[in-house]
Parts: structure tokens; sequence; C-alpha cells
């Protein structure tokens, strides 16, 4: 590799770093990430305030006695891994909007990414089309984040040119992983409604999500809208579009909704023409209305 494309990949990573800082400050400030629901609730430790955390979390009587915030420390929040895990199959590299579903997802992964690191979480994450292309177990530190940020970068500019969406790859991966209860988000388009029934053993031990990456030209309904292309995923599959040949958005949102009531999960649509930040903000703001109802 060249010092010139070194450099280059370097600044593309410091770019994305600054997105997701600034994406990652309005999840925090919403106190969103930091109230994630944990397994346990048995009191630990105490640790210091970090700026934009829920002042429920905040242990008075330490404060008042050191004169400075101090925040209840739980067991499963001491002991919370997040992993992220991402579909980069061909079908991710498609978009009319200013971003492709794949630039717009890797701006969610690095939010999240940037916002475990910034809690004192670990991170961990896997990258998968119909097998494994990168993974790390969960760690802490800026070090990790580093890495998965220029994992991020490389699969967003180097697009996957074989390979279909195949989501047990992942859940096999996370399904390895030693450790107390996960995190998971599970970041993809979900062009393959055939969803495996692997995911109940995955929920069974962990927190998971899936977030819905949508292209929403894929499901325009117009019926003077009609145009074709040709499915990335399967060569021998052409997609016509006007009103309608394909499923709809209520179809695939509905399709979610019967997975998250089967495997008690829960889901979320992305769509490319939204911001990461709006969009995680309603996300976690109902996945907190869920888990306290």
């Amino acid at each position: 590799m060249s010092q010139t494309s070194s450099i280059e990949i370097l600044k593309r990573v410091h770019l994305l770093e600054l997105i997701s800082k600034k994406n990652a400050s309005s999840l925090l400030d919403g106190h969103y990430l930091t109230e994630i629901p944990g397994k346990g609730t048995e009191f630990k430790e105490a640790r210091k305030y970090v700026n934009g955390e829920s002042i429920r979390l905040i242990d008075w009587n330490m404060t008042a006695r050191l004169g400075e915030p101090y925040v209840k420390i739980f067991q499963e929040e001491r002991e919370r891994n997040i992993y992220i895990a991402m579909d980069v199959s061909p079908s991710m590299y498609t978009g009319w909007q200013e971003k492709t579903k794949i630039e717009h997802a890797v701006e969610l992964a690095a939010t999240l990414a940037y916002s475990t690191i910034k809690t004192g979480d670990r991170l961990g994450y896997v990258f998968f089309n119909d097998q494994i292309l990168a993974e790390s177990p969960a760690k802490t530190g800026r070090r990790q984040l580093y890495q998965m940020l220029e994992r991020l970068v490389y699969h967003r500019d180097n697009p996957s040119l074989s390979g279909k969406t195949d989501i047990r790859s992942a859940i096999h991966s996370l399904q390895r992983r030693k450790g107390h209860r996960f995190v998971v988000f599970l970041i993809s388009d979900f062009i393959d409604l055939d969803m495996p029934d692997d995911l109940r053993y995955l929920v069974s031990s962990h927190d998971l999500a899936l977030m819905h990456v949508y292209e929403p030209f894929e499901y325009s309904q117009s019926k003077y809208l009609k145009f074709q292309f040709k499915d990335p995923e399967n060569e021998q599959n052409i997609l016509h579009t006007s009103a309608r040949s394909i499923r709809t958005l209520v179809e695939q949102e509905d399709h979610l909704k019967e997975l998250s009531l089967k495997y008690g999960l829960t889901w979320g649509s992305f769509p490319s023409n939204v911001s990461a930040n709006h969009s995680l903000g309603h996300f976690f703001a109902r996945k907190r209305r869920i888990s306290t109802s």
C-alpha cells in the first residue's frame, strides 16, 4: 500500500470519526444508549459521571461526599458487551439518495461504536455476507474503535462483488462468543425475508435489535414509476418496479414486527434519506418505551 493511499484512508477514518462523534453526542444527550436495559440490577460500584448520562444514575451520597458527580454502576452495565453485526453483501451497495445503503449503514454502525466506547462499554463487531469477512471480540478503548472504523471504511469503499445475505453466518459467529449477556445490533437491508430460526438461540441469551436499512426508491408505489434493475444477489432475477412486483415497505416492516413478537427482539427501520442521529434517536426512544411498558 502506498503512502498516499494510507494517508487517504486515515483521512476517511478521521472524517467518519468526526461524523460518528457528532451523532453520538445527540444520543448521549438524549440518554438513549446509556439506558439500554440490562439483565441484572445488582449494585457493584460507582464511577465518575460522563457528560450526557441520565441524572437518574447519579449516586447523590457519593457526589455530595466527593464534591463531583458520580454514577452508580450495576452488574449488567459493568459487564455489558455491545456487538455490531453489519451486512456487507452486494445488495447493500445500491441506492439513489445522497447515500447508498452501505454508506448509511456505516454511519449508523460508526455512531453506535463511538457511543459504546464513550460510555465505557466493550465493543465487538462482525462483518458478513454469506460468510464472515471480519470480526472481533468485544474490547474497550479507542484502539478498538479505530480498528472498527478502519474496517467500516474499507468495506464501504470496496464493494462486495459476490456472496449473498445470510444472517446465519453472523448468528453463528456471535453464538461462539463467550461471556455475559450481549447487546447486539444487526444491520442489514434484510432483502431475504427467509429469516433463520437460529434467531431464537441468539435472543434466548442476548438483547437483539434488527436495524433495517433501506432505500425508499426501492419501495416506491407510484403507478407512473417504471424501471428495472438486476438483483445484485441473484443474477437470474430482474426486478421490475412499477405498481408493484416486489414487496412493499409495509410488508417488509410487518415481517419484522412478526419476528419481534415471535422471538422477543426489537427492530427499527432506517431510510437512507433520513439522518442517522435522527433515526437512532427515535429508535432508542421507542426501544426504551417498549422495555418499560
